[in-house]
């Protein structure tokens, strides 16, 4: 018998192993998405690969988290609160120690190679940790742990029904401020208290990409799907072309949005939703008996580590805005060797505590 991805046993005998699957899957998308590996090669695929499919990474995870935390509660873990305060600290910690890592990069950024001084470059980091991320990829850490605590305080106060039509109603709110934006633009005509209070959030927070606006709806999504998954009695082929579909769509829709010129940030589209919910359906269905601890540990790693070495590349080996095959094949193949030392390292680290 083997452990699921929560180190519980399904029915079955093994769990949500397709989770841990999907996020390695998800993981080396994500290294596609920021180097553009087709770019210069094949406009098409390059859009297909880097700019569909590798943006449905970060809301899967969103939607894995949401599902596990819920499971947990199903399988009767008790202390609920405290669980989850201990997740979130948890969370919190790992982005101190991660923006600990990227200081160095943080530093040469927004301080060195700036040509706004130092103030500055100390001001907009402070601003960055604390609304937008520390570094580009890091916002997803404080995004779970803000999620986390917005998701399950609503369903807890309100009732998981108004909680997803409250939740639901904040990502089209990050929509308008995203990819929508020339709607909102074209809408509100540049004045009144709804154009004037989405300037705020600008301002305040930079962007709708965070726990409030994209992360919360998604971990809402995947404690939703614990919830009745398995009352689901949709054939695995309807999942697979809902899913299919979706992704088709998402692609329509960024197409469109970017031709209409109404496109301001890209992190945020409408077809995620329903993509990420057939993705999550897809890794629940998954038969997969061997252990998936590694495949967790490796994809939360390269997450993690990659775009250090696309700034090794870009500022010591390539060009500053390069992207294409040589900054892919340098990022992913130095993320993997190192992501790989760091599993090892923290599996031998498991054993010796055991």
């Amino acid at each position: 018998m083997r452990m699921g991805a929560n180190g519980k046993l399904g029915k079955e005998g093994f769990g949500y192993n397709g989770i841990d699957v999907v996020k390695f899957i998800m993981a080396i998308f994500v290294v596609v998405l920021h180097t553009h590996p087709f770019y210069g090669i094949d406009d098409t695929l390059n859009f297909v690969t880097a700019d569909v499919v590798g943006r449905i990474a970060v809301p899967f995870f969103f939607a894995a988290t949401g599902f596990l935390l819920a499971q947990r509660e199903e399988e009767g873990t008790a202390y609920e609160r405290e669980r989850i305060k201990r997740y979130i600290c948890r969370i919190l910690k790992l982005y101190i120690i991660w923006t600990a890592v990227y200081f160095p990069a943080i530093i040469y950024t927004n301080i060195i190679n700036s040509s706004e001084g130092i103030k500055h470059g100390v001001m907009i980091s402070v601003r960055d940790f604390l609304f937008v991320g520390s570094y580009a990829h890091l916002w997803y850490l404080p995004a779970t742990a803000i999620g986390v605590l917005i998701a399950s305080s609503l369903t807890k106060k309100i009732g998981e029904g108004w909680s997803g039509i409250i939740l639901f109603f904040l990502f089209l709110l990050g929509l308008l401020a995203q990819s929508y934006y020339g709607f909102l633009e074209a809408f509100l005509g540049g004045g009144g208290f709804v154009w004037e209070g989405m300037r705020l959030v600008k301002k305040i927070m930079v962007t709708t990409r965070n726990g409030i606006f994209f992360g919360s709806f998604f971990i809402y999504m995947g404690s939703w799907i614990a919830h009745r998954y398995k009352k689901f009695r949709l054939p695995t082929w309807i999942i697979w072309l809902g899913a299919v579909i979706s992704v088709f769509l998402l692609g329509v829709e960024e197409t469109w949005l970017h031709r209409q010129g109404m496109v301001r940030e890209e992190d945020m589209y409408f077809m995620l939703v329903p993509t990420a919910f057939f993705l999550l359906l897809i890794s629940l269905r998954m038969k997969i008996k061997s252990s998936t601890v590694f495949l967790r540990k490796m994809s939360m790693n390269i997450y993690f580590i990659h775009l250090y070495f696309k700034f090794i590349y870009r500022q010591f080996l390539g060009g500053y805005n390069e992207n294409g095959w040589k900054l892919f094949l340098f990022t992913v193949c130095s993320t993997l060797f190192f992501a790989y030392f760091l599993c090892r390292v923290q599996m031998r680290k498991t054993e010796v505590l055991v």
